[in-house]
């Protein structure tokens, strides 16, 4: 196996239980049903601490984690998210101290030898927050890390929690019957990535790969609200430049692979995506697969086959897509615009993606200046929600709101309290 393979199956290793033992539970096989309307939402943010270290020579690392907590008393997931949390800043901590040095320790011996420094180093770990009820809190991570040379690592992983125990979930506890679920894998990657580098010329590489990365444990995965999510990073199944490869096998498909109530999700759902990476939402159509990227001067929805490309100029995009209770899908953009925050809202089951309008409201809950420390609010609850007035409406900028989806798919919203 090449040694590109081998490294990226130790970060899927590092990635697939979020660094830490993964209790095995004792769950019931049974059918489930695909939603469960009993299902309530549980109150989340997240915090994301920025980092820039150097000395007077120059920038050395810049680095970024993000924690997810609990809001209010939560009992065993609240406590759970918070050992999660305390662990993965440790973590970074580490990592920022070490990596600091391996930098310095470059840019000397480098300048010493007349060659260039290719630096700061870079290192982030962001989070995603794909599920968060009563029954289950799923966590997407990303990683990425930059240490010279001609491109960094990047990968994803993920971390699932019972969130009435607060255990971690291994897959065996969601899906026991590991070969039905391989070859379901190994079915749905064929039909989503039918001109993949992977599926030319007789090649095995996917097919043998899902087999050991699922049999080790190691398989990168979140418990979304509408079925299991996987990921296969790069070099794992492709080249470095086809990027991260990802399927979901639903319940609705698959019913008999899912133990106990782990097949079941709630009525309506909001789930974070992170750009560029596809996200797969239902099985009608089966390709039925949202990708979210953002290029020079226009943001790119591409939905079920459907593009559209919005020619406008945003950054720091944070994209949320919502399902509800009748089937509709809507995207919402949370995005600084013309130098203020707005969220962009997206119709997504119409003959095409359409924006259906701007609103002067973000989810971002700390000062948009402050650049070292930002907190988010996450939509766990379509109906219930919060966020930020960013443009003064009738109500002052900086107002805290109380939001649902609209009828229409716009955020309705009035004053917190």
């Amino acid at each position: 196996m090449k040694k590109k393979t081998i490294c990226a199956l130790a970060l899927c290793a590092a990635l697939s239980v979020g660094g830490a033992p993964v209790p095995q539970l004792d769950a019931p096989v049974a059918l489930a049903a695909e939603i469960d309307a009993s299902i309530q939402y549980l109150p989340l943010t997240k915090r994301t601490r920025y980092f820039a270290d150097g000395d007077q020579t120059g920038a050395l690392l810049t680095s970024r984690w993000t924690s997810v907590n609990f809001v209010g008393s939560g009992g065993n997931i609240a406590d759970a998210l918070s050992a999660y949390s305390a662990k993965e800043g440790q973590d970074a901590e580490d990592a920022r101290v070490r990596m600091t040095d391996e930098a310095r320790h470059e840019r000397t011996e480098r300048l010493a030898s007349g060659s260039p420094f290719y630096g700061p180093f870079e290192r982030t770990r962001d989070i995603f927050v794909r599920r968060a009820d009563s029954r289950v809190v799923s966590l997407m991570e990303s990683v990425s890390s930059y240490t010279g040379g001609v491109h960094g690592m990047y990968g994803v992983g993920g971390v699932n929690f019972d969130a009435r125990t607060g255990q971690q979930l291994a897959l065996s506890d969601v899906c026991p019957d590991m070969e039905g679920l391989i070859a379901a894998i190994i079915a749905q990657m064929g039909f989503d990535y039918p001109d993949a580098s992977f599926m030319q010329n007789g090649s095995t590489l996917m097919q043998d790969m899902v087999r050991q990365m699922v049999s080790d444990g190691v398989i990168p995965w979140t418990l979304d609200a509408r079925g299991v999510s996987f990921y296969f990073n790069p070099y794992l199944i492709a080249s470095y430049a086809e990027g991260i490869f990802t399927t979901t096998i639903l319940f609705s498909e698959h019913p008999e692979l899912f133990a106990g109530d782990y097949g079941a999700g709630p009525a309506a759902y909001a789930m974070e995506l992170q750009p560029y990476l596809v996200t797969r939402l239902s099985d009608s159509p089966r390709d039925h697969r949202l990708t979210v990227s953002g290029r020079d001067k226009e943001l790119v929805i591409t939905f079920g086959g459907m593009n559209i490309s919005d020619p406008v100029s945003v950054e720091d995009v944070h994209p949320v897509v919502v399902g509800l209770e009748d089937g509709r899908h809507y995207l919402y953009v949370d995005c600084l615009q013309e130098g203020r925050r707005v969220i962009r809202v997206y119709a997504l089951d119409m003959p095409e993606p359409k924006c259906i309008g701007v609103q002067p409201i973000t989810l971002l809950a700390s000062p948009v200046d402050r650049e070292d420390d930002k907190e988010w609010y996450v939509i766990t609850d379509p109906m219930d929600f919060s966020a930020i007035v960013t443009e003064d409406r009738g109500l002052p900028v900086g107002t805290q709101l109380r939001c649902k989806i609209g009828s229409d798919g716009r955020i309705e919203y009035r004053r917190e309290g």
